[in-house]
């Protein structure tokens, strides 16, 4: 496997400080530009943890609540009217997991 960007980055940053061919001012705005592509890169990499733990979250409490519904059709004292209103959590829950899948791989396949 091949290096990671935080370490190719290292690895530029180091060939920029060696270049003494280059003036310092070309040096040092090398430098920034590569500081700028980091800061840039650990923006991205925070969003996209941010990202996933509110797709977990989401997931889980979507789950849940098909769990908890799933747990309440077992009672022996379920009723009519209680399996009618299970199927409409399942079907809102299951329609909303669809388009949160849908969502979070379409927006990752550009």
């Amino acid at each position: 496997m091949g290096l990671t960007i935080p370490e190719l980055l290292q690895e530029l940053d180091a060939a920029i400080a060696g270049r003494s061919d280059l003036p310092v001012a070309a040096r040092t705005d090398l430098a920034a530009r590569v500081a700028a592509l980091r800061e840039g890169v650990e923006r991205e990499r925070a969003a996209e943890s941010a990202e996933r733990h509110q797709l977990g979250h989401d997931l889980r409490a979507h789950l849940n609540a098909i769990a908890g519904w799933a747990h309440i059709l077992r009672l022996e004292s379920t009723t009519p009217s209680t399996v009618g209103r299970a199927a409409e959590i399942f079907d809102r829950n299951v329609r909303t997991l669809t388009s949160l899948i849908e969502t979070y791989t379409t927006a990752h396949d550009r």
